[in-house]
C-alpha cells in the first residue's frame, strides 16, 4: 500500500509521546508498505529536523519537513479567526508550506491512503488531508478531551463563554472531518466516546493505543537507587507543570516527613518557567530535557504521575513500566490505560493517600518487585509497538477501499 503520511510532529528524535507514537507506527508499517512522509517541525528547528532525515529514509521513500507556525493569539490573523467557523488557532497556524508539499506529492504520485497523525485535537494536518479529493483518509490519534475539559472546568462566566465558543467550533470542525474519513483512531476508549458524542452516526472509530519499542527499553540501564523518585514531563505542557507543582507543594512534604532521605528528579524542559519561585528543596533536581531518559528512569525506585488535568494516554507511565520502574499515579494520570491498581500500578488522588502509596513502595521491596513485573508485562501485552503497529496495519487494510 502506498501511504502519504502527514505528521503534526517530526518524529525523530522520538523524545515526546507524540513523536514516539508516530515514529513507531512508521517503523512498523515500513516493511510492508511504501511511505512518503510530510511533516511539520515543532520543538526543534527545521535545519535540525532535516539533519535527521537520513535516519528516517530507512523507513520512508521520501521525507519533507516544514516549520510549524506557533500560535500567536494577539496576531491579526488570530483575531480575525474569531469570525471564522473553525477554531482560530487553526486559522492562524494554517501552513501554506505544508499545503504546497501535499499538493506536489499528490500531483506527482497516486497514493492508496492519506494518514494524518495529530496526537492532539484535529488541527492543520487533518484539515490538509481533508482537502485532498478522491483519496481515503485515516485520521490518527485524535484527542479532543483536553479542549472539552478546558471548557467544562471553567468557573469564570467570561472564560466559560470564550472556551465554550472554542469548544463549539472544534466540535463542528471535528464532526466534518470525522464524517468524511475512512477511519479515525484514538488512543483510548475515553477519546473514542468523545468522538462518538460529536459524530455518532457515520464515524468509524477504533482505539489504537500509544506504544513504544519494548526492545529499546530492554537492557542494562543501571540499578534502581532506593528512596529515589522521578517525574517526567515537559513544562511546556501545562498539565505537567500543574502536576509537578502539585506534587512538590502538596505531596512531597508528606513523603519527606516519613522517608527523610527521599529524593526527586524532575525530567523535562523547563523553558519559560521561573523555577526561582518554586519550593526550595536540596533533594529535588531539575534535569532539564534529556536526550535519553532511560537511565534516569531505570535508576529511580519509583515514578510518579500526579496529573490533575489534561487528556490522552500518558506515555510517561508506559515508559516507566517498560523499564521496570513502578508507578504511582492519579486517576487522571492513568486515564486511558488498561491498568489495575495493586497489580501493575498504584492509584491515589488525595495528596495524603498519594504520599502513603509512594512511601509503601519505597519501604516494601516485595511490593516494588510485584509492580515492576506487572507493569512490564502490561506493556508487553498491550503497548508494545510491534503489537500496536500490526493492529494499525490491519485497520488500514480493513478500512481502505480495495485493500481488504
Amino acid at each position: 500500500m502506498r501511504i502519504l503520511f502527514l505528521s503534526a510532529w517530526f518524529p525523530y528524535p522520538p523524545l515526546n509521546g507524540a513523536k514516539i507514537r508516530i515514529f513507531n507506527l512508521i517503523r512498523q508499517l515500513a516493511p510492508h508498505h511504501d511511505i512518503t512522509l510530510v511533516s511539520l517541525a515543532r520543538t526543534i528547528g527545521v535545519q535540525e529536523a532535516r539533519s535527521h532525515i537520513p535516519l528516517l529514509t530507512e523507513y520512508c521513500r521520501s521525507v519533507d519537513v516544514v516549520a510549524a507556525k506557533p500560535f500567536a493569539p494577539s496576531s491579526l490573523s488570530a483575531r480575525l479567526g474569531f469570525l471564522s467557523p473553525i477554531p482560530r488557532h487553526i486559522v492562524q497556524t494554517y501552513n501554506n508550506g505544508m499545503a504546497k508539499l501535499v499538493e506536489e506529492r499528490t500531483r506527482a504520485c497516486s497514493y492508496d491512503v492519506i494518514v494524518a497523525s495529530e496526537v492532539t485535537a484535529p488541527s492543520v494536518v487533518s484539515l490538509l488531508a481533508s482537502k485532498v479529493a478522491g483519496m481515503p483518509k485515516v485520521l490518527d490519534a485524535l484527542e479532543v478531551g483536553l479542549m472539552k475539559d478546558a471548557y467544562s472546568s471553567q468557573t469564570s462566566p467570561i472564560r466559560r463563554v470564550r472556551h465554550g465558543l472554542t469548544w463549539f467550533k472544534l466540535r463542528q470542525f471535528t464532526k466534518g472531518l470525522v464524517e468524511q474519513a475512512s477511519l479515525c483512531t484514538v488512543p483510548s476508549y475515553e477519546e473514542k466516546q468523545n468522538l462518538l458524542d460529536i459524530a455518532p452516526t457515520r464515524a468509524r472509530i477504533e482505539v489504537v493505543p500509544h506504544c513504544l519499542d519494548l526492545a529499546y527499553y530492554t537492557g542494562a540501564f543501571g540499578v534502581p537507587e532506593p528512596r529515589s523518585l522521578v517525574f517526567t514531563g515537559s513544562f511546556t505542557y501545562h498539565a505537567n507543570l500543574d502536576a509537578a507543582r502539585f506534587f512538590l507543594e502538596d505531596i512531597y512534604p508528606h513523603i519527606k516527613a516519613r522517608v527523610t532521605d527521599a529524593s526527586l528528579k524532575i525530567v523535562g524542559s523547563t523553558d519559560g518557567v521561573a523555577l526561582d519561585a518554586w519550593p526550595k528543596d536540596a533533594t529535588v533536581t531539575f534535569t532539564g530535557l534529556l536526550r535519553d531518559v532511560r537511565p534516569t528512569i531505570a535508576q529511580s525506585w519509583l515514578s510518579v504521575a500526579p496529573l490533575r488535568v489534561g487528556s490522552g494516554t500518558r506515555l510517561k507511565i508506559i515508559e516507566s513500566m517498560a523499564l521496570g520502574t513502578p508507578v504511582v499515579s492519579t486517576s487522571k494520570g492513568a486515564e486511558g490505560l488498561e491498568v489495575t491498581h495493586g497489580e501493575n500500578i498504584l492509584i491515589a488522588d488525595d495528596p495524603g493517600l498519594f504520599a502513603r502509596a509512594v512511601v509503601d513502595v519505597l519501604r516494601d521491596p516485595a511490593l516494588h518487585a510485584r509492580l515492576s513485573a506487572g507493569g512490564r508485562a502490561l506493556v508487553s501485552a498491550k503497548y508494545n509497538a510491534e503489537v500496536v503497529g500490526q493492529q494499525f496495519a490491519r485497520l488500514l487494510e480493513r478500512y481502505v477501499p480495495g485493500k481488504q
